[in-house]
């Protein structure tokens, strides 16, 4: 029977880590676009600078990006493949991880219409992309209907993970007497 060398035993856990995922209230601070507790902060990270640039990396053009403290975040698309960029990285929105108690399919995104932040819960700051369901999302009752993704600030282990999520958030609203220090 062979031994795993000690250290190695310590390199194992890390080798499987995964960026923590957003609480609820961070993602529906995200899909609302403000926060909906006081333990989240939620930051607007606009700006009337818009960049784009073809082949940005890895074949995808970058359709609109801002710069934030230094670092490069929006949107690009390579054919029929859409992502979000942060930090000269690509995230794939189609490898995008569904977050636990919403809907699964974000819609499409306009990066031009989306709103860009950032949420910051007890599990770490979060670039936030939140988004209307589509052309109807923009008027009505359907405007409570939102996606989002979201993206850790921080990479755990050189690793960042694209969360997604959809969801009413007038439903949230109406459901908040129930979670504690949530805004009604």
């Amino acid at each position: 029977m062979k031994l795993v060398h000690p250290v190695l035993l310590c390199l194992l856990p890390l080798l499987d880590a995964q960026a923590a995922a957003p609480s609820q209230l961070a993602v529906y601070s995200c899909l609302a676009a403000q926060s909906v507790s006081p333990t989240v902060k939620w930051r607007d990270v606009s700006s009337k600078e818009i960049n784009s640039e073809d082949d940005y990396k890895d074949g995808y053009d970058a359709t609109y990006y801002i710069v934030v403290e230094g670092k490069e975040l929006g949107y690009a698309e390579k054919g029929e493949s859409k992502a979000i960029l942060y930090d000269r990285n690509i995230y794939p929105i189609k490898l995008a991880q569904a977050l636990p108690g919403f809907d699964v399919h974000p819609t499409e995104l306009n990066p031009f219409s989306a709103e860009w932040g950032t949420v910051q819960d007890s599990r770490g700051r979060y670039l936030c992309v939140s988004f209307p369901f589509g052309v109807l999302g923009q008027s009505g009752s359907f405007q409570s209907n939102r996606s989002a993704y979201l993206i850790p600030l921080s990479a755990e282990h050189g690793r960042r993970i694209l969360f997604s999520a959809t969801g009413n958030i007038s439903s949230f609203f109406s459901n908040a007497a129930s979670p504690p220090g949530v805004k009604p």
